[in-house]
């Protein structure tokens, strides 16, 4: 196994039974956005993502998730793609790491993939490369108290829920949030 520096020089290609999950490329970034632009996908993002759509922001926001924030080993941020057809569905993102042991998973998906089993593949991936390749402890996320789906995502991928958080900080906003997580 790398030691965990080691795996910020790029963001390593992860690959399940039916998605590939790269770095965002130029190519990417507009059908993400059309993604963001879905007020479905914006209701449990606390406030919603903003919509970096024009340039020179496009080519900053590349340069962060491919680069900057990557080498300062702050986040990995993955395009995630179905391998059919190479259309780009959502985002996933391991980050906010403490003392090289604990990690922070989040991520969305395009309105139409919810249901059909796509964050529950992808969450496995990232959460077996957190534990068993970085060599995390712990990895958790936060959901927004309302999103049923994304709390049996998690459960379904071994994280078990730890408690509420009262109007916590979660995206723009504040929200009331659980609070899950896997432990190695």
């Amino acid at each position: 196994m790398k030691k965990f520096g080691n795996y910020f020089d790029n963001i390593p290609n992860l690959e399940t039974k039916r998605f590939n999950l790269a770095p965002f490329t130029r190519e990417d970034m507009d059908k993400y956005f059309d993604i963001l632009r879905d007020e479905r996908v914006q209701k449990y993002l606390g406030g919603g993502a903003p919509l970096f759509d024009k340039e020179p922001n496009i080519t900053n926001r590349l340069n962060n998730v491919n680069n900057r924030l990557l080498k300062k080993r702050l986040v990995f941020t993955w395009c995630v793609k179905e391998k059919a057809n190479g259309k780009v569905i959502g985002r996933i993102d391991l980050g906010g790491f403490i003392k090289r042991t604990v990690g922070e998973i989040a991520y969305h998906f395009a309105y139409d993939s919810w249901g059909k089993g796509a964050a529950t593949e992808v969450v496995a991936a990232v959460t077996d490369f957190g534990l068993k390749e970085l060599g995390l402890r712990r990895i958790q996320g936060l959901v927004h108290i309302d999103n049923m789906a994304s709390i049996r995502v998690l459960e379904k991928n071994g994280y078990l829920r730890e408690g509420l958080l009262h109007c916590y900080p979660f995206g723009r906003e504040f929200h009331d949030v659980v609070m899950l997580a896997v432990v190695k």
